[in-house]
């Protein structure tokens, strides 16, 4: 899943392109960083619980993200920007986990290592190409080096973030909710 600098990145550029959507962005950047937020600033709260799913070893199949729960959740109000963001988060993981950097992950595990170093040395630069703003509150997880990334290369994460940021939240929804029934 990627770390909290993409997950911004995405959000700027999603209200960027979908311009009369975002009414409010802080809410929108809120909610984009809830699912990870709430579960390591609170450890009694996980991921399976945060991302409505099960937390496991995404290159094995045994983690998975249940959209329709989040979407039938009653607390969820696709109006409100903040559960929009919340929503283009989980669609961001399930679609960078499950799909985009499927590989990448799957070298990464029989290397035993992770991709959190190569975020690191990314965050820089997305950080300056999408002008994402350092909230104090996450600053201890938007760490950045100098070093080239190990998996993730800059270029395959850029068309990543213009891909997801395309996407039209609520078509999104309704297809989810379809496949649903």
């Amino acid at each position: 899943m990627p770390g909290f600098t993409i997950h911004i990145a995405i959000a700027k550029e999603y209200a960027k392109k979908h311009e009369n959507e975002i009414k409010n962005m802080n809410e929108f950047i809120e909610g984009t960083i809830a699912p990870d937020y709430i579960s390591v600033e609170n450890k009694n709260i996980g991921k399976s619980e945060t991302h409505y799913g099960i937390w496991g070893d995404w290159t094995k199949d045994n983690q998975k993200i249940y959209l329709d729960k989040f979407l039938q959740d009653e607390k969820v109000d696709l109006s409100k920007d903040y559960w929009k963001g919340y929503f283009i988060h989980l669609l961001t993981d399930d679609y960078f986990d499950r799909i985009y950097f499927r590989e990448e992950a799957k070298q990464a595990k029989a290397n035993q290592d992770t991709f959190h170093n190569d975020y690191d040395c990314l965050n820089a630069e997305i950080i300056k190409r999408y002008h994402v703003e350092v909230m104090e509150k996450i600053k201890k997880y938007m760490n950045e080096t100098k070093e080239e990334p190990k998996y993730l290369k800059l270029e395959k994460i850029i068309q990543f973030i213009e891909e997801v940021s395309d996407m039209d939240l609520q078509q999104q929804a309704e297809v989810i909710k379809r496949k649903a029934e």
